[in-house]
């Protein structure tokens, strides 16, 4: 004959085995909801069952009432824990049955009739077999898991479900009063069917987690490999259009050189030709004098304009052809450069007695300076000098440019040295917003600092420090050929 309370320990600790394990399989997916309700359903279902297998040894309160309380409440967990774990809300009616009848009927029968089962039993089957059915339905609704697994679980639920409920049926229609559990065959075959039901319920739900598993990893890999393919696709799409700019970039290139070049021939022409008209011209009238002078600036700005972009594209892509240089030289060539239109007059140059030499290149350094005159020249007034300083503080040359120009706005500091940024009180005066941001990626790419001190309407002060060559370079003492600077001599050349 089985023993009812051997079978009550063997579910207690089946049960308990089960829901340490769903809380195991919880922490390594804790992405996939219900498993803590699994875990928490069984253990409490398992001390329900230590509670009503206790039946005789304590007080009916705690082994019939409570005992059934926490089977119950086992039992409205895992449905529970199967709604959330189809994305789903559990049904608020079941709630209110479990509370009524656990919380309210059950003890009520107990304390009226504590030795009568027959009716308890049936209604505790009744509403636990409503508990399954719910999940049985949800289970039913449900595509997206595999239609086998999900028909033995709805089977197996089915079945559990009927005996629980028949075991109900055939105790109230019993006659008389069953006293003692362990007296009745019927109890023991339906514990040993719940043991046996336990387990495969939880292998069904292990196998639905594992099932989730799966499609989820599935849903990652073809995600994965979607956005692999629109990764591919923008980088074919980015190496393309990397392709397309670098070549637009080199016919740029060309374009600027082909222009600069096609330029310079017909600017030195009319410079040359205004230059002879001068010489041939001994005492030009005023009128003339003022054309001659107007047109030697004009090409001049002209020349330095083309100088500016050439070298803002070599600036940008930061191609520099460092060579030995001095910058004395190259500060003297860069007041001559302003001759043909008498502004070198203007010009206060200070050069220290000592060589600079330095390694760097030669046009650039020449723009450099030149652009940093001119703008000098051209924002302050005509009957104010600009100061030109070179000087050596320790293992760097000093170069100061400083006017009595119409400076800089306040407001508009931080904007200095952005490509085609012109303050506000510039208008009026020609330029094209390229003069300082060049100046500044120069320096940048000689290793040089720039400060620049601006006060509005009192001027504004430029200072750069560039790194001196060491003797061990092999610099020479001075003398660079002037020709690399693209840079009219003062005599036009």
């Amino acid at each position: 004959m089985l023993d009812v309370w051997t079978i009550l320990v063997v579910i207690l600790v089946v049960a308990t085995l089960q829901g340490v394990g769903f809380f195991v399989l919880h922490r390594t997916q804790p992405a996939i909801p219900g498993l803590r309700a699994y875990g928490t359903a069984f253990i409490i279902f398992a001390v329900g069952m230590a509670l009503l297998s206790a039946r005789g040894m304590i007080a009916d309160l705690y082994s019939i009432t409570l005992g059934n309380l926490l089977v119950a409440s086992g039992h409205l967990i895992l449905t529970g824990g199967l709604y959330r774990f189809f994305g789903k809300r559990r049904p608020r009616w079941l709630d209110v049955i479990f509370a009524v009848t656990f919380l309210l009927v059950f003890p009520l029968y107990v304390y009226l009739d504590p030795g009568n089962i027959s009716l308890r039993v049936l209604i505790s089957g009744f509403v636990l077999a409503s508990a399954f059915l719910c999940m049985a339905w949800l289970l039913w609704q449900d595509d997206d898991y595999p239609r086998p697994l999900r028909w033995i679980l709805i089977v197996l639920i089915l079945i559990h479900s009927s005996l629980l409920v028949g075991r109900g049926i055939v105790l109230f229609l019993t006659p008389g009063q069953v006293e003692m559990v362990a007296n009745h065959p019927l109890h023991a075959l339906l514990f040993l069917e719940t043991n046996v039901f336990m387990t495969f319920l939880f292998i069904g739900l292990v196998g639905l987690v594992m099932a989730r598993t799966a499609a989820d990893l599935a849903r990652k890999n073809r995600e994965l490999t979607a956005e692999i393919g629109i990764r591919q696709q923008l980088q074919e799409d980015l190496s393309a259009s990397f392709a397309k700019e670098s070549d637009l970039r080199q016919q740029q290139q060309h374009l600027l050189h082909l222009v600069g070049h096609e330029f310079r021939t017909p600017l030195a022409i009319i410079e040359r030709a205004t230059e002879m008209i001068g010489v041939l011209i001994t005492a030009p009238p005023a009128a003339v004098a003022e054309r001659l002078r107007v047109i030697q600036e004009a090409v001049r700005r002209q020349r330095l304009l083309i100088q500016t972009f050439l070298a803002t594209e070599r600036v940008e892509e930061s191609i520099v052809q460092k060579e030995p240089l001095e910058l004395g030289d190259l500060s003297r060539e860069a007041v001559n450069y302003f001759a043909s239109t008498g502004q070198e007059t203007r010009i206060r140059l200070t050069a220290a007695p000592d060589a600079l030499p330095m390694i760097g290149d030669t046009a650039m350094i020449s723009t450099l300076f030149v652009n940093l005159l001119d703008n000098a020249l051209k924002y302050s007034p005509a009957d104010k000098p600009v100061q030109f300083a070179l000087r050596r503080e320790g293992d760097r040359a000093v170069a100061t440019i400083a006017d009595q120009g119409i400076g800089i706005p306040a407001a508009e500091r931080e904007h200095i040295g952005q490509r085609f940024f012109r303050a506000s009180n510039t208008s009026g005066r020609g330029g094209t917003g390229l003069g300082l941001h060049t100046a500044m990626r120069i320096v940048e790419l000689h290793d040089g600092t720039m400060r620049i001190d601006s006060k509005d309407g009192q001027g504004t002060m430029i200072e750069v420090s560039l790194p001196i060559a060491q003797p061990e370079a092999g610099v020479p003492e001075a003398g660079v050929p002037g020709a690399d600077t693209d840079l009219p001599s003062a005599t036009g050349g």
